[in-house]
This record gives C-alpha cells, structure tokens and sequence, in this order.
C-alpha cells in the first residue's frame, strides 16, 4: 500500500469540513447535490421514464433546513476508558458537535444513538468507561439512546447490568422534536432473536407513532441485529427474527432502521437498503468484519482502521439526509471509486415523499456503472519464486465503488489458481495500487494472470492480463529419523514413548517447548482442560496414537511440533496433500480444520479461505478402497455445522494444501494475506476443533494417528525401514 503523507491527509479533512460546513443551510450545490450516484440518480429516472424526473429526484428540492439533527453508531466494543475504542468514541461526540454547531440554520445535536454492543463483555467496569466518555462527550440538550446487543451478554448478569448502568428499560420508546425512535434490545449473546415481548412492543409503539406523525413523518427504529438480506453483510450477519419483524416494518415505509452486529463499512454502497422500508449498517468503532468470499477471510488488511457513524438530520418537509463520517480521517466520507468527483462526499437521501417505488436506492445494481481499468493500467510481477508471484495492479475504475478482485493464474495445461481481495475501499483515501501474492503455483510453469474487478453490487469488468513464469523448485530429499510406514510420514507415534506438553506455540510470539501444544485455538493460551495422551492400540492397524479430548465445549487448538528430541519430518519432497488416519467415532465436531505452521512459526489452515464452496476433502473410511469427496463449509471447516457431519468417520482424510492459508499475525515471517502454504519445510501440524452446540462430547477421545505430506493422497509407498 502506498505511503501516505499524514499533512495531505489533514489538508484534506479540513477542506472536506469546510466543504461540508458552508452548505449547512443552504440548498446543497450541484456538486454535493449528485452525492446520490449516477446509477442511483437512472435507477429512479428509468422508473418514471423521464429525464426531467430523473434531475428532480436527484437533489432536493428545496432548501434543506434541519429541525433535528443526531448521531448513529453501533459496535463501539468499549472495555477499558484507555481503550482506542473509548478514544474513538470521544472523537464521535466532539466530531458530531464541530459540525452541527459549525451550521447556522440549526446547530443543535439532539441525541446521540448507540444500537448494541457498547461494551464488549457487559462487565460493571466496561459500561463505566462507556458512561465516563458519554457523560464527558455529551453537552446538555442532547439525548443519548442505547439497546443492548450480543456482547452485553457474555457476562451472565449482562441484561440486570445494563438496567443498573444505563438507567433505561430494554426497549424503549422516545420522541425528539415531533421524531419517534423506538428501539428493542437482543436478548442473549448466542441467540440473535428477539424476545416476543420486544416485538410486540415493537409493533405497537409503531402503531402510535405513525398514528402521530401520518405516512411522511420518518420514524426512527433501532436495534443491534440486521434484518437478512438487507443492508450489506445481512445475508450472513442478522437476526433469526427477520421475518417477523421484517413484515412489521414493511407496514410502515417512513421508517428508517440502523442496525448494526456485522461490523460492515457504512460507506459501502450496499450499506443503505430500501424496500418495505429503509435500513442502514452502522458500522463500527472497534474492527471491520466484512462478506465471506475473499481468500483471506472475513477479516480484511487494516481491519482496526474502523471508525465510523453516521450524522443524520431531518427537515421540516420529512427530508432525511444521512452522512457517514470518518473518525479515522476526521472527515465525511467520500464516494469510493468515483469517476466524475473524487472529492465527492457521500450522502443519503431519503425523500418527503415515502411512497416506496420512488425510494431512490432500490434495484441499483440493474442500472450500475460497470468497472473498467484505464487505458494504461498494467500489471507488475515480482518476487516470483517456484510456488508464487506478487501481483500489483491499480485499481479500477467505476461510478460507485469498486469492492473486490479476482485474480486467476491459468497455466498452459488449464490448471488454475484463484484468489479473491477486497479493494481497500474501506480505507480512506483508497490506495492507488494494490499488491497481493497469489501461491500455490507449480514450479517452473508459465501462467497468465487476469485480473478482474468486482463492484459492490457484483458487476464484474473486463480483466487486466500479463504471463510469467515461475522458477523452478528447490530439490528436497525426505527422510525420517522416526521408523515410519509410509513415504512423507511426519509422524506415527509408533516409536513414541511419552509425550511432552508445550505450553508455547510459535505461531502467537512463543518458542516450542514440548512435542504438542493443546489449548487456545486462536492465541498462545495452553490449557489444561485440552488434553491428550500416547493411546496404545487405538491407530491405525492397532497401533500407538495421540488421543485428544477436552474438558469443556471452547473452542481448541492443537499443534504436533518437529523437534530435535522427537525426530518428527520437516522436509518434504512434495507438499500437495495433507493425510491423517482418524477415529472420530465418540465425537461429533461442530467444525474442525486441520492446517501447518512453517518454520517461520506462521499458520496456515484451511478455516482462512472463506465464501469457498469448492474446497473439497477426500475420506477413505476403514475397510474401504474407495475415496469420497466432501466439501468444507463457507468457512473452510467441516463438521456438523457445515451439513458434513463426521460423526462416526474412522479412516484416511485428505486435505489439499493449498487451501491451506496464512492466518494473520502469527509466526515471524512476513507472509502475504491470503498467501497458501508453499514451503516444503514445516515446523508441525494443526488441528483446530469446537463440538459446542453440538452434542455433549465433554471428555470423549478422538484419535490421530499416521500423519503425512504426500504428492498423492491416494497412493501409500511403502518407506523402507
């Protein structure tokens, strides 16, 4: 990413303030005006068949003074006063009041919302901090209004604590200035429904407040959850209550939902949804957690740059203008990928008029721009090795927002290597280029690269092209200091008499101490309620084996490390597939993922590759000669939860490793996010595993056994001893 110059940044912010603080007031020019995208502004105009139309919807009509004015935020994660996410939140207030009060015509800030996961665990002291910075951010005349979300629920006394801390009922009903806001709390921190008494009081409350104010008058609706498949991430992140209160909500066409859960970037077109009624993601002041789909996951580079809101103010007429604002530059957002304008903000608008077949952002992806590359965009290769190559590119084009890329490496024989990568547009300003390394590729191989650009609404442009060829692989000879059965054994136990615990793990900053490390899936925490033992006459063909199981339902993560006192293989002659003999017959996994750690102490599995339905393993049940092909879940696991259910399996599994990719932050070396296992030299083994939710198995054994790196899972060489 390029290096960006913090003085042109703030020369920036300040312009993009000014920029915003002289239209308060005034009828927005014909330049913030068109903040609403070209293929918004056609999508209307296409409706009504008239150009005329077409400009008339596009700006508002009149003059747009404000007679309310407040803020929306949601996932402020808030545990500690010192927290970046306090700071951030601090910044939200002096941010919101620098500009209402930089407004002449109304220079008010009436409230302030919060829709859910204001702490992070629910504890006393979290909702302290949060109230320290709220009552220091708040000046007087301004309402603060919060619902609870899942994360008030991780402390068992999370909802009496609430009540105790905010000095208001779960949900709650307030008028503003002749505005209603309703907004219903989550009830727990696994369950995303919503209790019958909320929704319930939900559609009474409605009924009041549009008695009220009649059909125009905007009625403002919060709470922490999305609805499925409205805002951007809520076919993945939403509450299981979205049909029933989906068809409440469709009653009323004047109300405005923020929701919030998903962590999704509001300046993301996608972000705002319209059909019954409108709905908007809040984003978040804590990480960005965005669609499954790309190859590094749901987490994206630069995930902690997240701080956002929205200002949202409405007129006299019933107009809404809603603002996404930047805490990061301090600025509003502008429109990512934009063509005409680069300095162009973004803006919604939601009409006086709430008659739904002119909502503005309905069926955009039907008249939305396509994304193209300039006409001298190219394509730079470097760091190619025998297994990847660095791909660079500049980023497309597009009148709204280019969000992703696919880059395919095809080689002469047809084989091909895939990788997804947002574009960054979450980031402000948007890097001009982009670099990723693709892995996986064979040696010595030429492949043409295609670059193809993705937009929000999934509009895919012509790719960019360039070959090259990779260099030919390093020449490693395998052998194992351990009696093994097989060719590519890394380890069988056979010649095992005891086994040491590690109580550190490479991968997250430790040294290996030991032959196995058994606790924490996600960082460095051995524990003992992760346990394992040398199990005699349980592998294959009733031989020596490790036997793992757990105390408790958590989450667990398990490494076998190569050392100099266990002799366990570190070099391999071929890394195409990862083969372990299993017996899961007493457990059944929720998910699991196996995976390696390189010398480096970087970890690499296969629960990195999200949105994936074509990772595919191989099982060989025992006392069959017959492979059978499974899929792995969206999310690179498989188990019950993934509708592959391994309850019972007892045999060969077989994991190609190339889907096995980089996990962020661990181990030493500097890998590529999204980058597959490419060393054929590895310092162990992974396994992670959860049966929560599943079944009971607290204390019931499963069995490894005969673990290899082959250059087929299906042929078994015999080593000579």
């Amino acid at each position: 990413m390029k290096t960006r110059s913090r003085f042109c940044c703030l020369i920036v912010c300040v312009l993009c303030f000014m920029l915003i603080f002289t239209s308060c007031g005034d009828k927005p020019s014909e330049e913030s005006a068109s903040n609403i995208s070209a293929s918004t502004s056609e999508s209307v105009s296409e409706k009504s068949g008239d150009e005329s139309s077409k400009e008339e919807t596009s700006q508002p009509e009149t003059d747009f003074v404000p007679v309310i004015r407040f803020a929306v935020a949601s996932d402020t994660h808030i545990s500690d006063s010192g927290s970046i996410q306090a700071r951030r939140f601090k910044k939200l207030f002096s941010s919101a009041y620098a500009y209402a009060e930089s407004c002449a015509d109304y220079s008010k800030l009436d409230a302030v919302i919060v829709a859910g996961d204001m702490t992070n665990q629910g504890m006393d002291y979290e909702y302290d901090a949060f109230n320290s910075v709220a009552s220091r951010g708040l000046k007087k005349g301004t309402l603060l209004l919060t619902v609870m979300g899942n994360h008030e629920f991780v402390n068992e006394n999370g909802a009496e604590v609430y009540l105790e801390k905010s000095g208001s009922a779960y949900d709650k009903h307030e008028v503003i200035n002749g505005i209603h806001f309703i907004g219903i709390s989550a009830t727990s921190f696994h369950d995303s429904r919503y209790s019958s008494e909320s929704l319930t009081y939900l559609e009474n409350e409605l009924a009041a407040a549009a008695e009220d104010g009649g059909p125009d008058k905007p009625i403002i609706v919060f709470m922490h959850h999305h609805i499925k498949d409205t805002v951007y991430v809520s076919s993945e992140w939403y509450t299981d209550s979205s049909a029933q209160i989906k068809l409440i909500l469709n009653k009323y066409p004047q109300v405005i939902l923020f929701s919030g859960h998903s962590h999704g970037p509001v300046n993301n077109p996608t972000s705002i949804w319209q059909g019954g009624f409108t709905a908007l993601g809040t984003g978040t002041l804590s990480y960005f957690e965005m669609a499954s789909g790309m190859t590094y996951g749901t987490i994206p580079p630069e995930a902690t740059s997240a701080a956002q809101y929205y200002i949202v103010e409405i007129s006299a007429d019933n107009r809404v203008r809603i603002m996404p604002y930047d805490l990061i530059t301090d600025a509003f957002f502008k429109t990512p990928s934009n063509i005409d304008d680069p300095e162009e903000t973004i803006v919604y608008y939601i009409d006086s008029s709430k008659d739904t077949s002119l909502f503005r952002y309905k069926d955009r992806a039907s008249t939305a721009d396509t994304p193209y590359f300039a006409s001298d965009a190219a394509i730079e290769i470097s760091d190619i090795i025998d297994c990847s190559a660095r791909i660079t590119f500049p980023q497309a084009l597009d009148g709204d927002c280019i969000y992703s890329y696919s880059i395919e490496c095809t080689s002469a024989d047809g084989s091909k290597v895939s990788v997804a990568y947002f574009s960054e547009y979450y980031l402000e300003p948007m890097p001009d280029t982009l670099s990723f390394t693709v892995s996986g590729l064979k040696d010595n191989t030429e492949y043409e690269v295609a670059v193809t650009p993705v937009d929000c609404y999934g509009i895919k442009g012509e790719p960019l092209k360039a070959s090259f060829t990779t260099d030919k692989a390093e020449e490693v000879v395998y052998t194992s200091k351990n009696p093994v059965n097989f060719y590519g054994t890394f380890t069988n136990f056979d010649s095992v008499t005891k086994l040491t615990r590690s109580y550190l793990t490479p991968a997250y900053g430790g040294k290996i101490s030991g032959d196995i490390f058994a606790g924490g899936w996600a960082d460095g925490t051995s524990s003992t309620k992760a346990r394992f033992e040398l199990a005699e006459g349980k592998g294959y063909n009733g031989s020596a084996c490790l036997g793992v199981w757990a105390e408790g339902d958590d989450s667990r993560g398990l490494y076998i490390f190569a050392t100099e006192e266990n002799g366990n293989s570190t070099a391999f002659s071929d890394i195409s597939y990862l083969r372990v003999w299993v017996d899961f017959t007493d457990v059944t996994f929720r998910k699991a993922s196996f995976g390696l750690i390189s010398e480096q102490g970087a970890l690499f599995t296969t629960d990195e590759k999200d949105g994936c339905n074509d990772q595919y393993f191989w099982y060989l049940p025992e006392g069959s000669t017959t492979w059978r092909k499974y899929v792995h879940g969206d999310d690179g696991c498989f188990g019950d939860d993934q509708g592959r259910n391994v309850n019972g399996f007892k045999g060969w599994m077989a994991f190609p490793i190339c889907d096995f990719i980089y996990r962020q932050a661990t181990g030493n070396a500097k890998e590529g996010i999204g980058a597959s296992y490419h060393s054929k030299h590895i310092a162990g083994v992974y396994m992670f595993w959860d049966y929560s939710d599943v079944s009971d198995c607290t204390g019931n054994k499963f069995y490894l056994d005969e673990i290899a790196i082959v250059a087929d899972y299906a042929v078994f060489d015999e080593y000579p001893s």
